[in-house]
């Protein structure tokens, strides 16, 4: 799929070209979109905007529509409010990584777009049409009750003024100060927000008060538990577009802690196999057929971590004696397991078990002892597995930050997976690390 200047489309809102087929093969179809409100180009909610992007109409007609229907017993108003919920928000095309990272943090306006001189004609006549509407409508007898006709005005404009805010409103100043001024700050900087926020409760506040004031022959407890209903059901619907962002903001958040551990384990991977593999490699830069099985190794290593094959053996202690042999065989130092129950291998234990590999390589590499220990017990709450030498040791308060062997392949992968590491050693005492994961 090509624009006319032979370039080929962008899948809309990403800035990535539509999937293409191979040559004689049809284009490969793409999803239809999901229908989002753009705030860069909304007048009040971005509903119709939204609409116009996802069915290719022109954004005018689209306007003109719910002018009608809004004049046919407030329709088109309930309708625009319940897709200004169901449709969600989109912050505008793709920009600079700098640039979106800082929208997201609240460093940058929400991109609300002033109404040119045309805009502003076009909104007048589609007032003027609406108003004009509305007249004939109850001049003809077939509109609402006046009593409900103001209510329902007064809480749409409540609601709008309450969810614009909801849309534009920035977070920045959350993240600024401390003490009382964290509390103080956000309210003098956003205090148009406030006050437009108090206006659309005013607004709702009015809209309940006519409303229940205009109905007839109903005692004073009826009508305060009516009263009291409404009320309460205005402010759950003033609080609705709050709670939904309140929830995509933990979504975010959610995620960005997702990827950080995927990079955290992907760093923590890189330093056990390939940088290892590396130096290593530069030890035996003299023998080229120990340098050709060292590649080897690390190639098949990395395909099977890359395609998410499981380790070898199907239980804790069959893994951990697979990675004892090979530290055995690549680094020329005896290893001893001892193990008191046994329990299937899981994703959490897989991690303990190249945790375990970390520690015994470390000990192989630094520790310049001849032997290390290996215990492993299983019980019925908790998996531990203890990393003896008794080499030189070292002081754990002077390990440099850029040192990722104890920090990240050890004590933050155990810890990402449920349990802990505690490493005790010192200088010239030997080094003992004790990995634990509840079961």
């Amino acid at each position: 799929m090509t624009r006319p200047d032979g370039q080929p489309e962008e899948l809309q809102g990403t800035g990535l070209p539509v999937p293409q087929g191979r040559a004689g093969e049809p284009p490969v179809a793409s999803a239809q979109p999901r229908s989002m409100r753009p705030i860069s180009g909304a007048w009040v909610g971005g509903v119709c905007a939204g609409l116009a992007d996802h069915l290719g109409w022109s954004v005018l007609v689209l306007r003109v529509i719910f002018v009608v229907l809004a004049a046919a017993g407030l329709l088109g108003v309930a309708l625009y409010l319940a897709l200004w919920l169901v449709m969600p928000r989109q912050a505008g095309q793709r920009s600079a990584p700098g640039l979106e990272s800082g929208a997201r943090r609240g460093l940058r306006p929400g991109g609300s777009v002033a109404l040119t001189p045309v805009d502003l004609g076009v909104a007048g006549a589609l007032v003027l049409l609406g108003v004009g509407l509305l007249w004939l409508v109850q001049a003809s007898g077939w509109g609402l009750p006046v009593p409900a006709l103001v209510s329902g005005l007064l809480a749409s404009a409540g609601l709008g003024l309450i969810w614009w805010q909801a849309d534009h409103a920035s977070t920045r100043e959350l993240r600024t100060g401390s003490g009382w001024r964290r509390m103080v700050t956000p309210l003098l900087a956003q205090w148009s927000t406030i006050m437009a926020i108090v206006a659309g409760l005013a607004s709702l506040a009015g809209a309940v008060v006519v409303l229940t004031a205009s109905l007839p022959g109903i005692g004073d407890a009826p009508r305060t538990a009516l009263l009291v209903g409404l009320s309460v059901g205005a402010l759950l619907l003033a609080s609705l577009p709050w709670v939904l962002r309140v929830r995509q903001a933990f979504a975010r958040a959610r995620d960005d802690a997702l990827v950080a551990d995927a990079r955290a384990d992907m760093a923590a991977h890189l330093h056990d196999s390939v940088l290892q593999t590396l130096a290593l490699i530069q030890r035996q830069a003299a023998d080229p057929k120990k340098v050709t099985a060292l590649a080897r190794r690390q190639e098949r290593e990395l395909r099977q971590w890359l395609y998410g094959e499981t380790m070898a053996g199907g239980s804790l202690v069959e893994a951990l004696t697979a990675e004892l042999l090979d530290v055995e065989d690549t680094h020329g130092v005896d290893i001893e397991l001892v193990s008191v129950g046994d329990c299937e291998l899981s994703g959490e234990l897989t991690s303990l078990v190249r945790a375990t590999r970390e520690a015994m390589v470390n000990a192989a590499r630094h520790s310049g002892a001849e032997r290390i220990d290996v215990y492993a017990e299983v019980d019925e709450d908790l998996v531990s597995v203890y990393v003896r030498d008794r080499g030189s040791g070292f002081d754990l308060g002077h390990v440099e930050e850029d040192r990722m062997g104890v920090r990240n392949s050890i004590v933050e992968r155990v810890k990402r997976a449920g349990g802990r590491a505690i490493i005790r050693t010192a200088p010239g005492e030997g080094t003992e690390v004790r990995l634990e994961l509840p079961r």
